[in-house]
């Protein structure tokens, strides 16, 4: 009886054991489950983190086309700016930027804080090895001038885009891009407010009528009549004034402008006779003596005879003023309008 007692409790321990060795396997085998299933998860959660991470570096800073329609990606905002065409380097400093290289503009002056900065040349001559020299990250030029440029800059890795803006509007939309560019959007907003509230100031105050001029472009080569598509024109159109070229014959070789004659101004007689200097002023000064006021027919024209024949300020009419909009409407309508707005200065 001894001897079955002790056979039953050896089977009763070994019961026991088998048991826990089995729930110790057990417990080894959901936890390492569970350690897979976890270290699964997170190598998931990474892997979409990185994901993410990857996401985030490529995504450009900006997307743009240009004025000839070319699609430029810039990967970060850019640092060093080269600036070929004067509205572009005075919105630049009007919206907070700077430059590290800049074109000459013969008539039209530049920014003060953008003088001591390096000069590539004329707006129609650049120097290529000078742009290239200063390691830009973009270079800002204009369709009409740069366009030669644009193969070789980009061949040596530098960003190009050509730029123009032809009006009020159009113009804001540039300081947009243009702060973006320069990374000071978040003052701008509150430039172009103000600048809304100076140019609407003046518009509310004038009348009714509509006067007429014409525009003439005193440039080394000759003399021409603008029809349309410049700021000038548009500044003098937001004042109520009527151009009488509209309706003229376009030249041979620029839909934008009329030859010119004494004839013509004659004919179409307007109120006022507003000239744009291209390039040296002396140079522009003589050209209006020679081809105008030497021929006697000039004298005839109404509104030389009543001195309605004004040279207009280049920076504030040939070039686009950018932020300074209101200061060429201020300017013109004190030409116009000086029984509201009192004699310009």
């Amino acid at each position: 009886m001894s001897l079955q007692l002790s056979k039953k409790k050896t089977h009763h321990i070994l019961t026991i054991c088998i048991i826990a060795v089995f729930a110790l396997v057990s417990s080894a085998c959901s936890g390492n489950s569970g350690s897979q299933e976890t270290k699964a998860r997170d190598q998931e959660e990474l892997g979409a983190a990185k994901q993410t991470d990857l996401t985030a570096v490529k995504e450009p800073y900006i997307t743009f086309q240009d004025a000839t329609n070319r699609t430029i990606t810039l990967e970060q905002r850019p640092e060093r700016i080269v600036v070929l065409t004067p509205e572009f380097l005075e919105l630049l400093y009007a919206v907070g930027g700077h430059a590290v290289g800049r074109m000459e503009a013969m008539g039209v002056s530049i920014p003060e804080e953008a003088e001591e900065v390096a000069s590539v040349g004329t707006v129609s001559q650049i120097s290529l090895e000078q742009v290239v020299a200063l390691k830009p990250d973009l270079v800002i030029g204009q369709a009409r001038f740069h366009k030669e440029l644009v193969q070789s800059l980009e061949s040596s890795g530098i960003d190009v885009a050509l730029m123009i803006m032809s009006s009020y509007e159009d113009m804001k939309s540039k300081a947009e891009w243009m702060a973006k560019i320069a990374g000071t959007g978040e003052q701008l907003p509150e430039k172009l407010q103000a600048l809304d509230d100076r140019v609407n100031e003046i518009l509310q105050q004038l009348p009714g009528e509509h006067r007429t001029f014409i525009n003439l472009n005193v440039t080394p080569g000759g003399i021409s009549i603008q029809k349309d598509g410049t700021t000038g024109l548009e500044i003098a159109k937001m004042l109520g004034l009527r151009n009488v070229a509209e309706t003229l014959a376009s030249s041979p070789d620029s839909p934008t402008t009329s030859p010119y004659s004494m004839e013509t101004l004659a004919k179409q007689n307007p109120e006022y006779i507003f000239m744009i200097i291209h390039g040296q002023k002396a140079v522009g000064d003589k050209k209006i003596k020679e081809e105008l006021e030497s021929n006697p027919a000039w004298a005839s024209i109404g509104a030389v005879k009543e001195q309605r024949v004004i040279v207009v300020p280049s920076d504030l009419f040939l070039t686009n003023p950018g932020l300074h909009y209101d200061e060429s409407l201020k300017y013109l309508a004190e030409l116009v309008y000086p029984e509201i707005f009192g004699d310009a200065e």
